[in-house]
Parts: structure tokens; sequence; C-alpha cells
């Protein structure tokens, strides 16, 4: 039971310390990231030209907001056209589409005319030229 306990408390005890380690690790990580953070932040702050470029974001950003709103007035401004626009070709195409299914019924229907002029020739001809057969045939039968 003695040997038990003793093995209970050397994992514990390595449990212990290797968790010490590690957060001790991790606060060293951190206290160099922020003192690494402290000092470009000090920088930015004393540095004339950090400070020049900020004010240029600034200006840049301000006048992308400017751009931005304006362009958002224009297309508001333009978007009854575009619906106009959009309706009067949607109404022309819509017109376009019926005359070409117009067109499309007349050149199937001349097509079958044509077809059957054609064709009626060709059928009157098969029809003889069996009537004519059968004809043939039934006169060799009686001889």
């Amino acid at each position: 039971m003695e040997t038990q306990i003793v093995i209970f408390l050397a994992f514990i005890s390595v449990t212990v310390i290797t968790n010490t380690l590690l957060i001790w690790f991790v606060y060293k990580g951190f206290a160099g990231v922020t003192s690494k953070i402290t000092e470009t932040v000090s920088e930015f702050k004393t540095s004339s030209e950090t400070k020049a470029w900020l004010r240029m974001f600034e200006s840049a950003s301000k006048q992308a907001v400017a751009v931005t709103e304006a362009t958002k007035i224009q297309i508001a401004e333009f978007e009854p056209a575009l619906d106009r626009a959009q309706q009067h070709y949607l109404h022309t195409l819509a017109r376009v589409d019926s005359k070409l299914e117009i067109a499309a019924g007349d050149i199937t229907r001349n097509a079958q005319k044509i077809r059957d002029v054609v064709a009626q020739p060709a059928f009157s001809a098969v029809a003889f030229f069996t009537a004519l057969s059968r004809v043939l045939e039934t006169t060799e039968r009686e001889q």
C-alpha cells in the first residue's frame, strides 16, 4: 500500500512540475510578445514618418468614403433609367420572339406542303407499280 502511495505521489509531483514549467514558458513567451508590441506602439507614437502615414491613410479613407457615397447616389439616380431600358429590351425581345415563332410556324407549314407536293407523285407511282405488280402476278397465276 505504501508503494502505491509513493508511486501516486511521484506521478502527482511530475504533473505539478510539468504544469509549472509549462506555465513559466507561456509566461516568458507572452512577456516577449508584450514587450515587442510595446516597443512597436511606442515607435508609432514617436515616429513622425508613421504619423504622416496615418494621416495619409486617414485622408485616403475619407476620400474613399466620399467617392463611395457619390457613386451610390449616382447609381440610385441612374437606376430608374436602367429599369426602363430593361423593360424596353424585355418587350422588344418578346415581340421578336413572337415574330420568330410565327415565321417558324410558316416555314414548317411550307416545308410540309413542299414535302407533300414532292412525295405525292412518288406515292402515286408506288401505288401504280404495286397495282401493276398484283395484276401481273394474277395473270401469271392464271396461265
